[in-house]
């Protein structure tokens, strides 16, 4: 057993309670959202749609917290790449997705 690696990654409660919180500090603010938490290998680990979210914003919120797993905001991958379509292979939304990420590490 010595080629095996044990590994911690987020738990499911864990990631509820995550997402539970963003879902509050929503509410707080006044505004609706889709939040997405994933596990350390980028797989969805929680997701909560709040009513009124809007349907396009489910695949944003999945795409931005995969940029924040990367330790990037979305909106620093937008500065690394802006001028640079090529590197996203000229995709028209390749951008689609620039705003604030977070990435939470222990």
């Amino acid at each position: 057993m010595a080629n095996v690696v044990k590994k911690y990654s987020i738990s499911y409660d864990l990631a509820q309670k995550m997402a539970d919180a963003a879902v509050a500090k929503a509410r707080e603010l006044g505004v609706t959202e889709n939040v997405a938490i994933l596990d350390d290998g980028g797989n969805l680990k929680a997701f909560s749609r709040m009513d009124g979210a809007p349907m396009p914003t489910i695949e944003m919120a999945q795409n931005k917290a995969y940029i924040a797993l990367l330790g990037v905001s979305t909106t620093g991958m937008f500065q690394l790449y802006s001028g640079r379509p090529v590197a996203f292979g000229r995709h028209p939304l390749a951008f689609a997705y620039c705003g604030v990420g977070w990435r939470v590490s222990h």
